[in-house]
């Protein structure tokens, strides 16, 4: 999901103060830039979330969850 799907969908993904931000960006012709801006931001926190998925599965494996 980008900023433009955010407008699209009419979801309230973000904090109400971003999906207003997102709106204004896209109503000014920003939607190319933003679309770069969540690009490079799932670069940066999908291995983010990826770590912290790991570590909690570890942590459940020690305490006898099975995969």
């Amino acid at each position: 999901m980008d900023g433009a799907d955010n407008l699209r969908w009419k979801s309230e993904v973000f904090t109400p103060l971003a999906n207003d931000l997102i709106a204004e960006i896209v109503q000014l012709g920003g939607e190319t830039e933003l679309t770069r801006t969540f690009a490079q931001f799932r670069k940066e926190f999908e291995p983010a979330l990826r770590q912290l998925r790991d570590r909690l599965m570890a942590t459940a494996m020690d305490r006898g969850l099975e995969p």
